[in-house]
Formats: C-alpha cells, structure tokens, sequence
C-alpha cells in the first residue's frame, strides 16, 4: 500500500505527462525547447493506465488544485478513458490538449464531472496552433464539448510574426464573440536571434555558458514512464529524475528540497517565466533558484 501524498499549500501544480507523442508538428514546441527529441522522448515506455491510476489515488488534492493531464497529446494515452473513469472520484482533472481527437467519444466516454470545476480558467484548455490544427474545427468541435456540459477554452501564443500575432487577436475576437473563452499566452524562446519571454532569472534561457545551481520546485511533474523531475527542461530531456511515482517513499516534502544542477543556462522557458498561478495571480514563476555559479 502506497503512503498518501498530501499536496501543500504552496504547491501550484500537478501534472501527469501521459505521454510525450503528439499529433502535431510545431516548429517552436516548447517540449522540444532548444534542440531536445521528441521522437527520442515519446519512445520511452510510459506507465500503463493501470499503474497511472495507482498513481493518482495516492494524491490528496486540495480543491483548488487539479490533477493535470498533459504531454504531448495525453488523449494519444491508449488508457487515458480507463484512466480518467477509475480514477478515485475526489480527484478533478484538467486536460491540455490540440483537441485532435474524436470529440463524440470524448462525450461519450468522458465524465463530465471530472472536469468539472470552480476556477478562474477552463478545466480543458485547448491550444490553437496556426498552420497545424484548423481553427474553424477548433470552435466546431469545442462548441460541441460546450454544449455537452464540458468547460473549455482556447488558447493561442501571441507569435513575434506580425501577421501570425495579427491572425490569433482576430481568431480571439472571433471566438468570444460567439462564447468562447479565448486567451493568449507570452511567445517564449529565439525568434530571428531575438529571446522572447519574462524570465525572472537572468541568462536561465539559451545561454551561451552552463553553469551550477541549486533549485527546487513548487510543482509535482510526472513523466510519462512515472519519473518525477524538479523542473520541465529535465522532464523533457529525462534526465536528473529524483523519484519515481511509485515509489513508496516518495512524499510532499521531497518536493521542497534544493537540489543541484549543473545546467543553469538551459531552463525551459516555462519554469522560469514570470506567469500566473493557479488563482490567476500573476507574479508567480514555478521554481526557486539559488547558487549560481557557486
């Protein structure tokens, strides 16, 4: 019998990486930030639904914060329906997602009130990616998941390219027009040799040097073979892991240590971002980094 995780009240998120493959094939993939492989990381073996819903009844969450599915595309999860149903009912869930998949036997499938919750956002977040998923059956089928009693949003990267930019404020406008929630998010990495994003820690992002920090987290990020990592850059690249999911010692306070690292200069923009927190409080950045070059 695995011991409970008890969240803190410090701690913003929880995410389960499902799975790493993806549908699409966008040119700025944050998960494939500088230089990383996705086809190399989407091959590892994942956890089956079975043990991924091992893994989600230790949890004890509070009711502001959910259980986040992501990847990649976490519907691409050949359990992800075992997984979403079987799981104990006090755990809500949020879903990132390209909505490529089949919306019917999403309704069909899913419980409504999995994903179903008081918040200041939508449970599923929808991420629109021009040139990649079409926007015209992004409302279509959303509009679809709304009227089956699902809340979701759409969200869109405000693109350094002008007419890109230009083309996601008009799908924006558009879409809470006729009741969708829309929302956009900061650009972050290298666009023509310029680095976009709020970052709180000087050269963290595509620097030019590597050097030693320490670091901890408020977040508890899963990969998809049940690996838990101190921040996304190491998820993605599967390396410095510091549990397992499954493991029976694994506990709330091992999220909270400072842990060293040797790759400052190579954080993922997400980490170190300036954003909002779960509240919707902005100000908040996931990690805490101290040390470095020392």
């Amino acid at each position: 019998m695995l011991q409970n995780i008890n969240l803190k009240s410090h701690h913003n998120y929880v995410a389960f990486f499902l799975t790493l493959s993806c549908n699409l094939k966008c040119p700025y993939c944050i998960n494939i930030h500088n230089g990383g492989s996705r086809v190399s990381q989407a091959h590892r073996n994942g956890l089956t639904a079975e043990e991924w819903i091992k893994a989600a009844n230790r949890l004890v969450l509070r009711d502001d914060l959910p259980l986040t599915l992501q990847g990649g595309e976490p519907t691409l999860h050949k359990g992800f329906y075992k997984f979403v149903n079987e799981v104990k009912p006090d755990i809500k869930m949020d879903l990132l997602t390209n909505l490529m998949f089949d919306v019917d036997k999403f309704i069909k499938e899913a419980p409504v009130w999995r994903f179903n919750r008081v918040a200041p956002y939508a449970p599923i977040r929808v991420s629109y990616h021009p040139g990649q998923n079409d926007i015209d059956e992004l409302i279509k089928k959303t509009l679809k998941l709304q009227d089956a009693g699902f809340n979701v949003g759409l969200f869109g990267i405000l693109q350094p390219n002008g007419s890109l930019r230009d083309h996601i404020l008009k799908v924006k406008e558009r879409c809470l027009d006729i009741g969708i929630d829309f929302r956009t998010k900061e650009f972050l990495g290298e666009y023509k040799g310029k680095l976009y994003g709020t970052f709180r820690y000087k050269d963290s992002v595509n620097a030019s040097e590597l050097k030693k920090c320490e670091c901890r987290t408020t977040e508890l990020i899963v990969d998809p073979s049940g690996y838990v990592y101190k921040c996304h850059a190491d998820l993605y690249k599967g390396r410095n892991s510091y549990a397992h999911i499954l493991d029976e010692n694994l506990n709330e306070d091992m999220i909270d240590e400072f842990r060293s690292c040797s790759f400052y200069g190579d954080c993922n923009p997400c980490d170190v971002k300036i954003k909002t927190n779960r509240f919707q409080e902005y100000g908040h950045t996931s990690v805490e980094i101290i040390n470095v070059g020392k």
